[in-house]
């Protein structure tokens, strides 16, 4: 009938590809996601790119974030750690499983869900996410030999992650919004297959709407990854450091270098939000606005998750000059606020009414 009609027509429009003979992409013609042909991808060139701006900031990641994981010296992180007290071990190791968890999201997510299956055929994007994901993967290279410095069973220390209920908490929400667009897509690919057959949708319920909402929704929680779930870590292990006896200095130094390549990630999704929540032409600002009140629901989950995150992180104490509880919470109220004031977001619907004081500059 003709409303499969319709749906046949969008989703065979995305059905993926990876090299499609016929007219070469041209970026100008090109939106960032969804757009005319997205599944049509062949030629990647960059010598006129319709989004300049990401083009810069692919070869800014490459330049800055191509370092290696073997470059800090970690040789004295055992014996740093070994004479840490129980409080000072809980903070560190909380934190650094929770920043392998989640970069080992981040590690194989932005392909799949902002590039992948018809959802983008720009080129200076697949450039951009590429090198995002890559750099991810560094990051968790990075964190293994962390562990292989500090941990005398690997194996142990690797397996308790997954078994850690205060992490599968923290994560659940996050995982549970990725599993939502993820499941999106998939449903979009089983009706693709099913006309490719001259069968009906097997899910009728997926329309162009629905997956600019899967979009839409991963890309809030990308940014919240990049520029608010780390930090709690990043601070709190960066403090073992500024000790009058200087601790944990190599860890301090690679996560540095990863919170650095973080603020890039997050530099590229916040003009992504606002881009969509501004640009007509690029087919999102009716989705944005129509999913405000759950964009700062999923702000607000996020800073209760932080709060419970935090009193976790010093339930034992703390031995940190200048580094507690409550110092870090003030830090995470200045934060969220920043993030939500950078995407156009209002912190004070969330309750947070003086978030304009650093107390970690």
């Amino acid at each position: 009938n003709s409303r499969y009609g319709s749906l046949r027509r969008w989703s065979l429009c995305y059905m993926s590809k990876i090299f499609s003979l016929g007219d070469t992409v041209n970026s100008k013609k090109t939106r960032l996601f969804l757009g005319p042909n997205a599944d049509h991808r062949n030629i990647q060139t960059y010598h006129d790119p319709k989004y300049k701006w990401i083009l810069d900031f692919a070869e800014e990641l490459r330049a800055i974030g191509n370092w290696s994981k073997n470059e800090i010296d970690l040789s004295k992180e055992k014996t740093d750690y070994d004479g840490l007290d129980e409080a000072g071990r809980h903070i560190y190791e909380a934190g650094l499983k929770f920043a392998i968890a989640l970069d080992s999201c981040a590690g194989r997510a932005p392909l799949q869900l902002f590039n992948n299956g018809g959802i983008s055929n720009n080129p200076e994007w697949e450039l951009y996410i590429t090198n995002h994901q890559n750099n991810e993967l560094l990051h968790s290279e990075s964190y293994t030999e962390m562990v292989r410095a500090i941990y005398n069973d690997v194996d142990d220390f690797i397996e308790s992650i997954i078994k850690d209920g205060h992490i599968q908490a923290r994560a659940k929400t996050i995982l549970s919004y990725f599993d939502y667009s993820t499941e999106v897509f998939e449903k979009n690919e089983a009706n693709q297959t099913a006309f490719a057959h001259s069968m009906r949708p097997l899910f009728p319920e997926i329309t162009e709407k629905t997956l600019k909402t899967a979009i839409y929704k991963a890309a809030l929680v990308i940014n919240m990854f990049e520029g608010i779930r780390f930090f709690a870590t990043f601070v709190a292990n960066w403090s073992f450091s500024e000790q009058p006896v200087k601790l944990m200095q190599g860890s301090s130094n690679v996560f540095k270098l990863i919170a650095r390549d973080e603020m890039i990630h997050l530099d590229v999704f916040q003009k992504i939000i606002n881009m969509l929540n501004t640009d007509k032409s690029e087919g999102f600002k009716e989705i944005a606005k129509e999913l405000e009140p759950e964009t700062y629901e999923m702000f607000q989950v996020a800073y209760e998750e932080e709060k419970v995150w935090i009193e976790y992180l010093f339930s034992k104490g703390s031995p940190l000059i200048g580094m507690n509880a409550h110092i870090l919470q003030d830090y995470m109220d200045y934060i969220f606020s920043v993030r939500m004031t950078n995407i156009g977001l209002d912190p004070k619907k969330i309750g947070l009414m003086n978030g304009n004081y650093n107390p970690v500059p």
